[in-house]
């Protein structure tokens, strides 16, 4: 499994080394998650590799030496058989400890060579992602480019808005002809006339209507004067008559009065 084995060291000496003069170097480990740093010391009498710190983390932590994996500050990856400390005068060092993960699902490469292949088959026209020598990207070249043109004919387009206001003034201001505008729609002209006779009939008819029932209302009036007058000149002859037989009667009563 591991290529070189390094001699075992007495670790439970370690807490005790400011008791000696035996001078000392020092591994500082950044743990993983919120772990606090370890800072282990070894005297510099012993060749202290990466596999003899796996087994001090697995005496204290009980993780498995395969399980953890130490790296430098810059990221390089170090192996069993790497020794910690460079030379004697180093005084300490300070690694990272993270715990091997586990893989993920295979397949990747040819999925990654399928993706490949349709992304070659499909061209692109649009390169204004892409950076010019410069490292500006070309996008906001063409941006530049566009925003300078727009701003030099600017000029231009003042101009020929102001030449068609002032000709839409005299437009304005000049005296349109009188148009003479044509009806042509002959159905709608003889429906027209068609309404005018059809109004014309219906009123005609309305004043004869009119006219014959005021000549026979005077009619009627005229005969019931005429009966009345008639009535009350029979009434009248026969009221007379009457006061005339009564006139009689008191007449014969006086002179038969006078006889007696």
């Amino acid at each position: 499994m591991h290529q070189e084995i390094s001699p075992q060291i007495d670790f439970s000496s370690v807490e005790t080394f400011e008791e000696c003069d035996i001078k000392r170097q020092s591994v500082i480990l950044n743990l993983f998650s919120d772990k606090k740093p370890v800072c282990l010391h070894f005297p510099t009498t012993t060749s202290t590799k990466v596999y003899d710190l796996k087994q001090i983390i697995f005496n204290r932590m009980l993780i498995d030496p395969e399980e953890q994996q130490y790296y430098t500050l810059s990221g390089k990856w170090l192996s069993d058989s790497i020794k910690v400390f460079d030379s004697d005068d180093v005084d300490f060092v300070t690694l990272n400890l993270k715990l091997r993960l586990l893989g993920g699902k295979g397949g990747f490469g040819s999925m990654l060579r399928a993706q490949g292949g349709k992304m070659a088959s499909q061209k692109t026209t649009n390169f204004e992602a892409c950076r010019d020598l410069n490292g500006r990207r070309l996008r906001t070249v063409n941006e530049a480019k566009r925003l300078a043109d727009h701003l030099e004919q600017e000029p231009e387009r003042q101009r020929v808005r102001k030449e068609k206001l002032l000709r839409k003034i005299e437009e304005g201001m000049v005296e349109q002809p009188t148009k003479k505008i044509r009806f042509d729609d002959t159905e709608y002209l003889k429906d027209c006339e068609e309404m005018k006779e059809k109004i014309q009939v219906a009123v005609s008819q309305a004043l004869s209507k009119k006219s014959n029932s005021n000549a026979s209302s005077s009619n009627s009036a005229a005969s019931n004067s005429k009966a009345l007058s008639l009535w009350d000149v029979v009434e009248s002859g026969s009221d007379s008559s009457e006061d005339d037989a009564s006139d009689n009667s008191e007449d014969d009563a006086s002179d038969d009065d006078s006889d007696d």
